[in-house]
């Protein structure tokens, strides 16, 4: 008999949000019974208490009738079980000619950093809905961050999955219309992502980027910001150019006290939307002063030419630190400093030292007035 990995409790709440109906009486002998929605004389009992030894035959034979009942595996079913108090929110990269079975680990580093700067701009957008936050940490984003479970991928496409746990902050309270329950502030961000993802998507689709920038600095609670799309932006696999989609699965057990959401369960972004995204954020991007100053960067690239004199001179890009932020300049340089450029280049994890005039602008970002240029440490 193979050990039953999911708790007596999400068991019982699973069963409750598929309609069995819990036999109240067999409690107090330390059982939980649950009769079938189909009053078909069909139960589920397994004891209430996981340490006792019958506790994984008796929940595995109620795990296989639940399997039976709605046809479905058991591992798809104990998932389910397991997420029955949970607002899950899922990335999944795939491919209409192939099996996508796995990503670059460094893609999925990124695409991890980038869903949870989806979830903490949604919690920033509860918070204080504006269309940029300059800081994302507020402590509610924090606590959603923390409260947030990493789980199990899934087969056929490459599926990261965050499930958050349905917590009411308050007691439900008595009204003349029945009891009044307060959204969690975890489904408040959720919701938000899925609105926000399917407006973009429709504004893309239908043309209308400028009309959606309009409105929604014109409305009082903006739900898309500059970090939204930025982190939508930043979920395309550019490796294999693969689309994505955004999944989300609403706690089963939630819907005893409210409503589920009547929002999309499931938005695709096809890779050709990426730079139209990209477009969508730097309408919102806000004003950015020119600065002068010391900076360190990294050469990204190198388009330069070689010139009458034999010497390759002309536009690089630099990736630049600059307050916990990276920013992407280009720089049109002489010959010796192209030379310094190429020798970054080719010594990985070299840095630069640069002291100019950062342009700062929507599309792009370049740097002139360069009165020093040269390898860090030189």
């Amino acid at each position: 008999m193979e050990n039953i990995d999911v708790k007596a409790l999400e068991i019982r709440d699973y069963a409750i949000s598929q309609g069995w109906i819990l036999v109240k009486e067999a409690l107090k002998d330390g059982l939980f019974v649950l009769n079938s929605p189909n009053n078909d004389y069909s139960q589920l009992v397994f004891p209430k208490d996981e340490s006792i030894k019958e506790f994984h035959e008796m929940a595995y034979v109620s795990l296989k009738r639940l399997t039976d009942f709605y046809k479905i595996q058991l591992n798809k079913l104990t998932e389910d079980i397991r997420e029955v108090n949970d607002d899950v929110i899922a990335l999944r990269y795939f491919s209409d000619s192939k099996t996508v079975n796995s990503i670059s680990f460094q893609e999925a580093l990124d695409s991890i950093d980038a869903t949870k700067q989806l979830l903490m701009s949604a919690a920033s957008t509860i918070v204080n809905p504006v269309t940029f936050h300059p800081k994302l940490n507020r402590t509610e984003a924090q606590d959603l961050i923390k409260k947030a479970r990493f789980r199990h991928t899934e087969e056929g496409s490459f599926i990261l999955k965050i499930s958050i746990p349905f917590e009411l902050s308050r007691p439900p309270t008595p009204t003349l219309f029945g009891e009044n329950i307060e959204k969690p502030f975890s489904r408040q961000a959720i919701e938000i992502i899925s609105q926000s993802s399917a407006l973009l998507k429709e504004s893309i689709e239908s043309d209308s980027i400028g009309e959606l920038y309009q409105l929604q600095t014109e409305s009082e609670r903006p739900i898309i910001s500059y970090n939204f799309c930025d982190a939508i932006s930043k979920l395309f696999d550019e490796e294999r150019e693969l689309p994505f989609q955004l999944l989300f699965n609403w706690s089963k057990a939630s819907s005893l006290k409210m409503p589920i959401p009547t929002l999309p369960n499931r938005i695709t972004f096809p890779f050709s939307h990426k730079s139209k995204i990209e477009e969508v954020r730097e309408y919102f991007a806000p004003k950015r002063n020119d600065l002068k100053d010391d900076f360190i960067a990294t050469v990204e690239t190198l388009d330069g030419s070689i010139g009458e004199d034999g010497k390759r001179s002309g536009p690089i890009v630099l990736s630049i630190l600059y307050e916990n932020e990276i920013i992407k300049a280009r720089v049109n340089l002489s010959s010796d400093f192209y030379s310094t450029a190429v020798d970054a280049h080719k010594k990985a994890g070299s840095y630069i030292e640069i002291h100019g005039l950062l342009k700062r602008n929507k599309r792009s970002n370049t740097i002139e007035e360069i009165s020093t240029f040269k390898l860090r440490g030189n």
